[in-house]
This record gives structure tokens, sequence and C-alpha cells, in this order.
């Protein structure tokens, strides 16, 4: 190899055999199988975490309705207690 240099090739003549090339390709293939095993694993966790995540909604929904149905009892109790008292009840 020899090292001339031409004002239109500045680093001067570079020669790039098959095997490196070769090797290259086989590196980028590993990469891009790597990147599609990572990406149907975050595919998968996203699946987990949205099914979690309407499990919880799903959970606290049940819980809802009986809370505010005791809230609306105790307040009505709490009212008539009140209206007892001032209209000189027991």
């Amino acid at each position: 190899m020899t090292d001339e240099r031409r004002e239109d090739e500045p680093l001067g003549v570079i020669s790039i055999g098959a095997r490196e090339i070769y090797y290259e390709v086989v590196g980028l293939r590993d990469d891009v199988r790597t990147l599609g095993q990572q990406g149907e694993n975050v595919e998968e966790t996203l699946e987990d975490h949205e099914t979690r995540i309407r499990g919880l909604e799903s959970e606290r929904g049940k819980f809802v309705l009986p809370a505010a149905l005791i809230t609306a009892v105790a307040t009505v109790v709490a009212a008539g207690l009140a209206v007892a008292r001032l209209s000189g009840g027991p």
C-alpha cells in the first residue's frame, strides 16, 4: 500500500478489504438482532404494565361506591342528630 496524498483525498489512499467489510456487516447484523430482542422485551413490559394498571383501576372502582354510601349515611345520621338536638328531642 502506498501513502500517496492527493488534494481531493486529504488522508491519502485508503484500502478496505473484503474481510474488514464482512466483519463489520456481521457486527451490524448482531447489533440489529440485539435491538430487535430489546424491542420485543419492551413491548412485553408495556403490556404487563398496562394489565397491572387496568387491574388497579378496576380494584379502586370496587371501593368507591361503598365508601360514598357510608359517607352519605353518616352525613344523614349526623344531620338527623343535629336536628334532634335543635328541636329539643331526647
